[in-house]
């Protein structure tokens, strides 16, 4: 029994193509419900500050805007208003990994015309502690900085005894 052309459903077992196997894995998942849009973005590492570029269809205006004391570790860095596929924007967010297991951090966007036009950006991602390995990034997410670790032996002012 075929559905939708690449992945099978046969008894209780869903097969999927190589390919979408690929795709998810390394691209960004956008899911979208109503105003919101949940982001899903894969394994990360605690204590590493992260660009992400995502290209979002939405109805708000050219003019987009989020308050930057919303959310201490996820920001909209700039973004750019693009008409490709339907109205939407490039957007740049910079987001902290602050903590491990399971994360999900909110940003509120608005058009500048309609203020009563908000978006909801939801990002998901699991984050990995220190010494549980490095994690392979999805397309449009950039490591742009590490932050020391708290409990290391560089960030201690102890200089021992003498």
């Amino acid at each position: 029994m075929s559905t939708s052309g690449t992945h099978e459903a046969d008894g209780c077992h869903v097969r999927f193509s190589a390919a979408e196997v690929k795709a998810h894995e390394s691209e960004i998942q956008l899911k979208y419900s109503d105003d919101r849009i949940d982001v899903h973005l894969g394994f990360l590492q605690i204590n590493r500050h992260y660009e992400i570029q995502l290209k979002i269809q939405d109805d708000l205006s050219e003019e987009i805007k989020s308050d930057p004391l919303q959310n201490l570790h996820l920001r909209m860095k700039s973004y750019t208003f693009t008409e490709d596929a339907g109205p939407g924007h490039n957007i740049l967010l910079e987001f902290h990994a602050h903590k491990e297991k399971l994360v999900q951090e909110y940003i509120t966007i608005q058009g500048c015309d309609d203020q009563n036009k908000e978006l909801f950006l939801v990002l998901h991602a699991r984050v990995l502690g220190k010494g549980k390995g490095t994690p392979a990034l999805r397309n449009g997410i950039k490591r742009i900085k590490v932050e020391e670790d708290e409990d290391s032996d560089t960030a201690s002012d102890w200089q021992g005894f003498d």
